[in-house]
């Protein structure tokens, strides 16, 4: 067995689930963890993997905050390029800003303070690591991106990382999942064969800012999360549970240890009243009385063509309390493909009512709606305020901790909280808030009074 088969077959038994790339096409991967999560390993073997599948010819952009971190971290580090079990024969050229990897393929050095630089060049595929700490960061992701412009080549032989011999002994995983360049995903084989367009792979610690929401808000983005803990087996004895008693409870454990993307300042929603939100889901116990579902059609509905994801969340009211039941937001749907998921998500809640933003074409949603058999009543309703004036009042309810988030499978509403997060902050909007958007909608429509019977006497 060869260095190359032997190093992807090390790689895929020892990393764990935040490492490993989603399966399915996508144009970035996001890989968001804590300090010591295993960023920086995920991203160089990404890399190698990318560059024995591409062989000569292949440009793989290497973006970090600085110059010395490119080379430092991303290169000569402990995770670096060039320190990789299995992984021989990449040699570093300093002087030239690259490395050239077996079979020729190219990792070229950027600075993320130097966006210029990436004026020109083009890739086939780019890793930049702690995106959150680009001092440039907009301007260098736009010129990165700009630059992500060829096509994989079609070759017809399989690569070193792509179809080869059953997993070692003692590995659980299928040989899809070991051999892939980026494990879970399609065969580097495959995408060679077929041709395939760039991909970008980011990875940071996450912190508050524009840039990161934007990103995770795309469609063909995907996003794997881990916190420190995921990566223990690697750490030194003691050192998680130093931290823990140094910071356990604080927004620097949630962000720096947890992993969690944290609400930007003068933000709406707090973390802390996201976190009593959980507490309660934990252990909310049903049915709620009366339940809505919430959809924020997505830009470009009245053409046939969504730019943005349709915000789409379920919530029900307790007495004088709300509870997020699910979201359902979704991207890259037809209008009649996200029309059936409401249909669905309504069925599935045992909804009373559905609510839909007329802003972007009421009318023919309801009239998507009613076609795709939803049988519960629609009620339009108008964004006349701007977005943070409309979610004051649901903000005030969270910090009276009159809200329950029920936890789901996967991620739940991670993504949710985390756009509620951005609410109200001028750094940190990035994209649009269509899961914190039905939120509003659907806990405001919960808040009206409901009309009683009466009797009127002539």
């Amino acid at each position: 067995m060869s260095a190359e088969v032997l190093g992807a077959a090390a790689w895929a038994a020892a990393s764990h689930e935040g490492q490993r790339a989603p399966a399915g096409d996508w144009r970035t991967w996001v890989f968001l963890g804590g300090r010591g999560a295993g960023k920086t390993r995920a991203g160089a073997e990404w890399v190698w993997a990318t560059a024995c599948a591409l062989g000569a010819g292949g440009r793989i952009a290497l973006v970090a905050p600085t110059l010395h971190d490119a080379r430092a971290v991303m290169v000569e580090g402990p995770s670096g390029v060039l320190n990789l079990p299995f992984r021989s024969g990449a040699v570093f050229e300093p002087s030239l800003r690259r490395v050239r990897f077996p079979g020729g393929a190219l990792g070229l050095l950027f600075s993320a303070e130097e966006p210029e630089r990436l004026r020109g060049p083009q890739f086939h595929a780019a890793w930049g690591d702690e995106v959150c700490a680009w001092g440039r960061g907009e301007e260098v992701l736009a010129m990165l991106r700009l630059g992500l412009r060829l096509e994989w080549p079609v070759r017809a032989s399989d690569s070193l990382v792509g179809r080869g011999p059953s997993a070692p002994s003692g590995t659980s995983r299928p040989d899809a999942a070991w051999a892939s360049p980026h494990p879970g995903a399609q065969a580097a084989s495959d995408r060679v064969a077929s041709g395939s367009a760039p991909q970008l792979v980011l990875t940071s610690t996450p912190k508050p800012g524009r840039l990161m929401r934007g990103v995770l808000g795309e469609v063909g983005c995907v996003r794997t999360d881990a916190g420190t803990r995921a990566n223990a087996a690697n750490l030194a004895p003691g050192f998680l549970a130093a931290m823990e008693d140094l910071y356990g409870g604080t927004r620097r454990a949630a962000q720096e240890l947890e992993g969690k993307l944290l609400e930007a300042e003068g933000a709406l929603f707090r973390h802390e009243d996201i976190e009593r939100a959980r507490a309660w889901g934990e252990s909310y116990v049903g049915p709620c009385e009366r339940v809505v579902v919430a959809v924020d059609p997505p830009a470009g509905t009245l053409s046939g063509r969504p730019r943005d994801a349709c915000g789409i969340v379920a919530a029900g009211r307790l007495g004088d309390r709300f509870v997020v039941l699910e979201d359902r937001t979704a991207a890259g749907l037809s209008p009649e493909g996200w029309a059936d998921r409401v249909r669905r998500t309504a069925e599935a809640h045992k909804a009373a009512k559905v609510v839909v933003e007329a802003n972007q074409g009421g009318a023919m949603c309801e009239a998507v709606l009613k076609a795709c058999g939803l049988t519960v009543p629609v009620r339009r309703v108008h964004a006349s305020l701007g977005k943070a004036a409309r979610a004051e009042p649901v903000a005030a309810l969270y910090e009276q901790g009159r809200v329950a988030h029920l936890p789901g499978p996967g991620p739940g509403l991670e993504a949710l909280e985390e756009e509620l997060m951005g609410l109200g902050s001028e750094g940190a909007g990035g994209g649009s808030p269509d899961r914190a958007d039905a939120l509003v909608w659907a806990i405001t429509e919960l808040m009206r009074p409901r009309r009683r019977p009466g009797v009127w006497v002539l």
